[in-house]
């Protein structure tokens, strides 16, 4: 199938984008355009008008800076794997980012996009939870910033407004040392994740830990206490409602969780206290 006819834009700043934006409803923005076009193709999305920012400059830009990792809105998915910030500062992207669709779509595929479109398999929404990113946005009434744990509705909902376009996403670095591990289980590798998990543990013990296809949103617990006990991660996860889809079953959904959430967990612990276990 092909899409409607539609406006296109290519605004050369910032500014123009999200006048662009507010200018009438319906229209979108053309980042990477992995799942947009896809939309498009198939009529399920059907914008009035797409406004591309590939042509503005300095959203590319990946710094250090504040006690934070700075990501630009057009920073590619393939970049969280090369870059070696990224991998310094925020591992968990990295590990993420492994399962993220195929090298040719990561080329075009951004990091803003993926937590814009909201899917509820989108591994990067995971990492950004996990790491308490904040996500600058920029409308024509001015800049705000969403915290990520507060950033999703549901699938394919956000808490971002239809005139307002991600700038960047801003990632805590920690000030000690720190584990982290992302696991999936899917059909064939890089298909829809069926279920994940992500995890972050510091040096001193404390633990983060998201599941994606458990719920409508990534599903994050503060998961410490489960570091050793597995009666206590049981506990954790008992009050999920995995979905039932064409994916996995809730049943199935409901029996790996754990399973998942304990690799994760033990694996991001192991990172970050390397001497405990040489």
């Amino acid at each position: 199938m092909k899409p409607p006819a539609f406006d296109y834009y290519a605004p050369a700043t910032v500014e123009e984008a999200v006048g662009l934006l507010g200018q009438a409803t319906g229209v979108l923005v053309l980042a990477g355009g992995q799942s947009l076009v896809q939309l498009m193709k198939f009529r399920t999305a059907k914008p009035t008008a797409l406004v591309d920012i590939n042509g503005i400059a300095g959203l590319e830009s990946i710094e250090r800076r504040d006690g934070e990792l700075h990501v630009g809105a057009l920073v590619r998915q393939q970049a969280l794997l090369q870059d070696e910030l990224v991998a310094d500062a925020c591992p968990l992207l990295r590990e993420a980012a492994r399962f993220v669709g195929y090298r040719e779509t990561r080329r075009r595929g951004t990091l803003a996009g993926s937590l814009a479109f909201a899917a509820p398999w989108a591994e990067l929404t995971a990492a950004a939870v996990a790491l308490d990113a904040s996500i600058d946005a920029r409308s024509s009434r001015g800049d705000r910033t969403i915290r990520a744990r507060e950033f999703f509705r549901g699938p394919h909902e956000t808490e971002l407004a239809p005139d307002e376009l991600i700038v960047r996403v801003r990632f805590p670095t920690p000030a000690g040392a720190c584990g982290a591990s992302f696991h999936e289980v899917s059909a064939r590798y890089r298909d829809y994740a069926q279920l994940a998990a992500a995890a972050v543990v510091s040096e001193g013990g404390t633990a983060e830990l998201v599941l994606l296809c458990v719920a409508d949103i990534p599903y994050r617990v503060e998961a410490s206490a489960a570091l050793e006990d597995d009666e206590a991660l049981a506990g954790l996860l008992s009050g999920i409602e995995p979905p039932d889809d064409v994916e996995a079953s809730a049943a199935y959904r409901r029996r790996v969780a754990p399973v998942l959430a304990r690799r994760a967990l033990r694996e991001a612990a192991a990172r970050a206290n390397p001497m405990e276990t040489a």
